[in-house]
């Protein structure tokens, strides 16, 4: 557990990290591009939104245990990880099947009501088993992780990676597509999530029956956490839902079709964040907030600059990539591009602006401040969508990141204001 002592050990493994965000940005990318060039609008929706309630359940995870089993770990000896990483296994063991015979067992009911139709229903099972593989896998990656192995990580997502492209590209060929997707995504997350556990188990075998009753013990402040976590979601990637219930799920494929082209930006940004945190960190241990904030405008500036260039360029190029890469024509779809590379440089600036509160401790605060974000971006989406069709949707995401943004620069502007401790608020 302690940082690797040999030159260069920190720059590797945060090497690792990065190189594993990019890969898998790099698989998801690839896994979107395959269904929109080869299903219809709705089968890609209908997989869009599959995956988004996925990535949610497993951000609650991980929001839920990884504060507290984190710093946890940093205080224990082998014995002590080994029973408190058994503990949570298995807790997560006992939940997790509980999880897929509640699925399957609604989703039966209503199929054999008439309630939902067959493909709905096989999408939902469909669903239900890859969400329940897709939490084993992230638990596993959480807690190696958490161990400071990345490169063990790295391989065992390059196995998940492989699977879940080849996944995609087999399921175009599948009758239900957006079912055998998420099979798909179930079948590679599952394999993957085997690779991580006997990874970690090389490393440091856990004790199955160790630290009894650990999820009542850190619930108190992990529900805060996980909540957090549900806020900065809805935020980010509720309005799929709102359109598919507003509109319809093909107008869910045009507006992520055209978001496809942004996750190059997306990439840069979380690639620089994942190290931003303790470099803001360790900057405020050397100077004021006031010149950390600045520092941190300029990273912004740098990043926003980075992302404008990008996208005039794929603006040049954007007929020949939606008729030779994408083969999809959307309505509305240079305006759909236009309201998205707006609101993604909102993005990038708000992704480093906000690491001065983070590392001050404010974290109520930015709960507070994305909470309100996300109802004013859902609120003018719905309204804006009624009155133009989706791109209302984009009106809304650029009401609630301009909101945002401007928010997190009044907080920072009254926390360089006082330079006193950090306090956790």
């Amino acid at each position: 557990m302690s940082p690797r002592g040999q030159p260069g050990g920190f720059v590797r493994m945060f090497g690792s990290a990065v190189m594993t965000q990019a890969m898998l940005s790099a698989a998801n990318l690839l896994v979107g591009l395959i269904l929109i060039r080869r299903t219809p609008e709705a089968q890609y929706g209908y997989y869009v939104l599959v995956g988004n309630a996925v990535a949610l359940l497993s951000s609650l995870q991980n929001a839920f245990i990884q504060p507290a089993m984190v710093t946890r770990m940093t205080r224990l000896e082998s014995t002590g990880r080994r029973e408190l990483i058994g503990g949570l296994f298995r807790e997560q063991r006992r939940l997790l099947p509980l999880f897929a015979l509640l699925v399957t067992g609604v989703t039966t009911l209503l199929w054999a009501g008439g309630r939902l139709p067959g493909g709905t229903a096989i999408l939902l099972l469909a669903a239900g088993i890859a969400t329940a593989a897709a939490l084993f896998r992230e638990f596993f990656r959480m807690v190696l992780l958490g161990y400071r192995r990345p490169g063990e990580v790295f391989r065992a997502d390059a196995v998940y990676a492989v699977l879940l492209v080849a996944g995609a590209a087999a399921a175009t060929l599948a009758p239900w597509q957006a079912s055998a997707a998420v099979a798909a995504l179930g079948v590679a997350a599952g394999i993957g999530g085997l690779a991580l556990a006997r990874a970690l188990w090389r490393h440091e075998a856990w004790n199955i029956e160790g630290a009894r009753g650990i999820l009542l013990e850190i619930a108190p402040l992990a529900t805060w956490s996980a909540a957090g976590a549900a806020i900065h979601w809805t935020f980010s990637q509720g309005y799929n839902y709102l359109v598919a219930g507003t509109l319809s799920v093909s107008a869910v494929a045009a507006i992520a079709g055209t978001r496809l082209l942004m996750m190059p930006i997306n990439l840069l940004s979380t690639g620089i964040g994942t190290l931003m945190l303790p470099t803001t960190a360790g900057w405020l241990l050397q100077h004021k907030p006031q010149q950390v904030f600045r520092r941190l405008l300029l990273v912004a500036a740098g990043i926003a600059l980075l992302s404008i260039i990008y996208i005039g360029i794929m603006w040049l190029m954007r007929d020949w990539i939606f008729t030779h890469i994408l083969k999809k024509s959307f309505a509305q779809r240079d305006l759909l591009l236009q309201l998205w590379s707006v609101a993604f440089v909102l993005m990038v600036c708000r992704d480093q602006l906000l690491y001065l509160l983070a590392a001050r401790g404010r974290f109520r605060s930015l709960a507070a401040l994305t909470l309100a974000s996300a109802l004013l971006s859902l609120t003018v989406s719905f309204l804006c969508m009624r009155l133009v069709g989706v791109v209302g949707a984009l009106y809304g995401i650029l009401a609630g990141e301009l909101f945002n943004v401007a928010g997190i620069a009044i907080l920072s502007y009254c926390e360089c204001r006082h330079d006193g401790p950090v306090q956790v608020t």
